[in-house]
């Protein structure tokens, strides 16, 4: 799988403060960490972490590389800190990699082809899962598993994890026997039969009580 690129620089500032002012300038923090080294503070560009989110989600391998004469770094993305007002991020977390280490990481599951199912008998094509848990050598880490769903029949047996060619050199995680997709029939909205109201129910017993003349009780005026 490709590898794709993010430039960083170091950083010594910590702190909320510091990291406002790299905000507004159009910086982000980050820290990269993990396998037994000290973490690295650096930053990141705003518009190129956005840009590389946006294209690849953020899955898979990355390389991160130094403005200056640091080697490049290894990492996939472990969180991200994000202002959802905003809808912008305001840290990063890395995580270094080793190349001949196996990673696990949870990407995406995107579904390819229209079923059968759906085409001739018009059922209704729904997605149980959408994540992935896998494991692979990091540059075989892939950004998101291909899942074709077009022989999904009408009311048939869904896809399981177990079932999907996964890319050459990664494993499933996730429990075989979970579902992925499957074809149901149509959701049919039940429409309710009116119920009469007590009043309406009072109402019809005391008319039928009424006599032939209008009267009530069927007595005989005299």
């Amino acid at each position: 799988m490709a590898s794709h690129e993010l430039k960083v620089s170091g950083r010594s500032e910590t702190g909320k403060a510091a990291a406002k002012r790299l905000r507004r300038s159009g910086l982000i923090p980050a820290v990269a960490y993990g396998h037994k080294e000290e973490p690295v503070k650096i930053v990141v560009n705003a518009k190129e972490l956005r840009d590389l989110l946006a294209h690849h989600a953020g899955h898979g391998l990355l390389t991160l590389k130094y403005d200056d004469a640091t080697p490049d770094l290894p990492v996939i993305i472990k969180s991200l800190e994000k202002n959802h007002v905003k809808h912008t991020v305001n840290a990063v977390d890395f995580l270094r990699v080793s190349m001949d280490e196996e990673v696990t990481i949870t990407v995406p599951i995107m579904l390819e082809g229209e079923p059968v199912g759906v085409k001739i008998d018009g059922g209704v094509l729904v997605q149980a899962m959408h994540e992935l848990q896998v494991s692979a050598l990091p540059a075989n880490l892939p950004e998101q598993i291909t899942v074709d769903v077009s022989e999904l029949i009408f009311n048939g047996a869904p896809i399981h994890v177990r079932e999907i060619t996964l890319p050459a050199g990664v494993k499933a995680i996730t429990d075989g026997d979970e579902s992925i997709a499957v074809v149901n029939a149509p959701t049919v909205e039940e429409v309710e039969e009116p119920v009469a109201s007590e009043e309406g129910v009072e109402g019809e017993a005391a008319e039928g009580e009424e006599g032939g003349d209008g009267t009530s009780g069927g007595g005989k005026e005299e």
